[in-house]
């Protein structure tokens, strides 16, 4: 009787062992969804530029080992988010069903979320082991998003032709006459409106007009790069979205942050009264998560300073070595409530005058 009482004992310690090693299923709020996903197949989802269809079937082949769902995920590559913002409210306002489950967004989160439509989805009550809870969006006015990348606004340079100890770290460094026809600057009004916010509206006014004058080029960010490969100038005032890219072409290429480290964030976020909002839940926490960050920097080169591993968390490192400060302009309340007021618009008006005169008064 006692032995028999053993080998019960020990057959199902052996069954727990197994079952421990096998790890164990989701539960709670996680397991519904992935219950849910099941049921849905299909993702319609708009995320940055640089994936390609291929990208699609890893992602969906990594999603599966990690859920055990099996989803056929359909993408288009977007970067104009207002645009994508003002479809989804439109659809909206006349009863559509949605055109994609998941959106990329930013700033326009906010934007949005005042438009009604998108999914407060709890995300934090989601979150897998090893996914930094810093990626939720905790500021109501960003409810429902999630990141899955970053990107810093600063000088990319050619470490060759300035040296470290030389490049410019503050705005009006760039209007140092030894830089004269040397560098180049976005032409994106919003961007220097941005600056303005955060560090003084006459201040950044005033550097934009000294570096104009300076002979610096301007040009979107791709006009800036192209130039910067070519040798035209050595350093560019872009989104670090691109030292990559440039690095892979053979051109020497390194980062300075200006006045402090400027930090945008990519979130997913699930469209209110999506067809498949299970699905793309699945596909925002993937993406959201080491493995994600892994996967992201790999197919479109997007860096995340979240973790290591990728350029944008170097930066991060640096920024702290140097002690210069992150400013997460997405996440502060003044600066959203600002992008959508008449004096930001004004603003917007005034640099976008300065950029066309070329700093003259």
């Amino acid at each position: 009787m006692l032995k028999g009482f053993i080998s019960l004992v020990s057959a199902a310690a052996f069954v727990l062992v197994l079952v421990i090693s096998a790890g164990a299923a989701p539960a709670g709020p996680l397991a519904q969804v992935i219950e849910g996903a099941k049921k849905e197949n299909v993702v319609l989802a708009k995320l940055v530029p640089g994936f390609t269809q291929k990208s699609m079937s890893r992602l969906e082949k990594e999603i599966k080992d990690k859920y055990g769902v099996q989803l056929t995920i359909k993408f288009t590559g977007s970067t104009n988010f207002p645009n994508d913002v003002a479809e989804a409210i439109m659809e909206q306002k006349v009863g559509a069903m949605p055109s994609y489950d998941l959106l990329t967004l930013s700033s326009t989160i906010a934007t949005a979320n005042q438009g009604n439509v998108l999914e407060n989805v709890d995300w934090k009550a989601l979150l897998s082991a090893g996914t930094n809870p810093d990626v939720v969006h905790d500021n109501p006015l960003m409810r429902g998003g999630i990141v899955y990348k970053t990107a810093h606004l600063g000088l990319m340079y050619n470490p060759e032709k300035v040296k470290a100890n030389e490049v410019p770290r503050t705005l009006g460094d760039l209007a140092n006459p030894k830089w004269k026809g040397k560098g180049g600057i976005q032409n994106y009004a919003n961007a220097w409106q941005r600056l303005s916010f955060l560090l003084g509206k006459e201040k950044v006014i005033s550097a934009l007009r000294a570096i104009l004058k300076n002979g610096a080029i301007q040009g979107t960010y791709i006009d800036q790069v192209n130039r910067y490969l070519l040798g035209e100038i050595w350093f560019c005032f872009v989104s670090s979205e691109f030292t990559e890219s440039t690095r892979e072409k053979g051109m020497p290429t390194a980062w300075q942050s200006l006045e402090f480290s400027d930090i945008r964030e990519y979130s997913t976020v699930v469209r209110k009264g999506a067809k498949n909002p299970h699905g793309a839940k699945l596909v925002s926490l993937y993406l959201a998560s080491p493995e994600g960050a892994k996967f992201v920097y790999e197919e479109a080169k997007g860096g995340t300073l979240y973790y290591p591993g990728n350029y944008e968390h170097d930066i991060r490192m640096q920024n702290q070595k140097q002690g210069i400060k992150e400013i997460f302009g997405d996440r502060m309340t003044d600066l959203l409530e600002f992008y959508t007021s008449k004096e930001a618009q004004q603003l917007q008006k005034d640099i976008s005058l300065v950029l066309q005169t070329g700093g003259e008064r």
